[in-house]
């Protein structure tokens, strides 16, 4: 009897062991790894990273996320952001993770960056199962507020725009040719003669439907508009061609897009803003002003698109500085067209 009692404490220890116990977790942090400051624009990239507030329960080599929404990750063969959802940042490049105590740390190279900290880290923290129902829970009607706010706040600005279009002119134009990645296709656009159109190494990254565009992106090239007087940097209007052999809609794209707002849309070129959250104030804000106008010709996709966002203007709210950007960009793109 004691032989057989022995056994089964055995049989169980044993099976104890190839079950680990279920494990909870919150993210915590995203940093360089020296710990150095994120420079310009990269510092709200990140921090919209983080705010998909990221938690999972861990069993076995099995990663169960619940949020930003429901997923899994297998460990053994975990190996880039995109297993995390994060699908439009290729040019983050994983490559290491590990559990240390009551942290799990997942590691990934910022190639976006000009600066020499690339190295890039994001932390979670183990917590008890009770914090984390009490998370979710809390996220789930965080969620439910953010979209009533979101919704309150499209319905507001459309009984006044913050855009205001200025009226469209004919500018005096020349013939320009541009060329796809592969230097197969000579792309001829009639341009306004004030600009110029030059081919740039500058980090630009954008997502047009499933078609992505732009550094670092396979079948893309990027062209800055020149123009004498007027140089909004980021802000400036943008050229990119992709020969990438996906299909483009921007019927679709739209749709695909809830909290875009158009205030203009015509066959090939649509004018509006986006809704995002400030989560610092706690309340839905106007998160840019774009343009976007697009072509097919062959097999080149051509995306011309201005992005103003309210965190690269100062003392933002200040609609007429995004107005006045605006419509410099709309006014070039209006004045681009392919050769006939």
């Amino acid at each position: 009897m004691k032989n057989i009692t022995l056994i089964l404490i055995l049989a169980f220890s044993i099976q104890s062991c190839g079950q680990e116990k279920e494990t909870f977790w919150e993210i915590e942090n995203i940093r360089r790894e020296d710990n150095k400051p994120f420079i310009g624009l990269t510092s709200a990239y990140m921090q919209q990273m983080f705010d998909y507030n990221f938690h999972f329960v861990k069993r076995n080599e099995m990663l169960y996320f619940e949020l930003p929404e429901k997923f899994q990750v297998d460990l053994k063969n975990f190996k880039s952001l995109r297993q995390l959802q994060i699908t439009d940042k290729d040019y983050y490049e994983m490559y290491d993770y590990k559990f240390d105590g009551d942290r799990f740390l997942i590691k990934f190279k910022d190639n976006a960056t000009t600066s020499e900290s690339k190295n890039t880290v994001i932390e979670f923290k183990k917590i008890s199962k009770e914090q984390f129902e009490k998370n979710i829970a809390e996220a789930i009607a965080d969620q439910k507020e953010i979209a009533k706010k979101i919704s309150d706040l499209k319905s507001e600005l459309q009984k006044k725009s913050p855009i205001v279009l200025n009226a469209v002119k004919k500018l005096p134009s020349k013939e320009v040719e541009i060329y796809d990645d592969k230097y197969d296709d000579d792309l001829k656009l009639v341009v306004p003669d004030e600009i110029e159109l030059w081919e740039t190494g500058s980090i630009k990254n954008e997502k047009f439907g499933s078609i992505k565009v732009g550094t670092l992106k396979d079948n893309s090239k990027i062209y800055d508009v020149r123009h004498p007087e007027n140089n909004y940097g980021l802000k400036q209007l943008t050229v990119y061609v992709s020969s990438d052999p996906s299909t483009f809609n921007l019927e679709k794209y739209v749709s695909e897009n809830p909290n875009i707002v158009l205030v203009k849309k015509e066959k090939d070129n649509i004018v509006g803003y986006t809704i995002t959250y400030d989560f610092e104030n706690d309340k839905a804000v106007v998160g840019s002003f774009f343009t976007l106008k697009y072509f097919k010709l062959r097999k080149s996709h051509i995306f011309i698109h201005s992005d103003v966002y309210r965190s690269q203007i100062k003392n933002y709210p200040d609609n007429e500085e995004m107005n006045k950007i605006l419509n410099f960009n709309y006014l070039m793109s209006e004045n681009i067209h392919l050769k006939k």
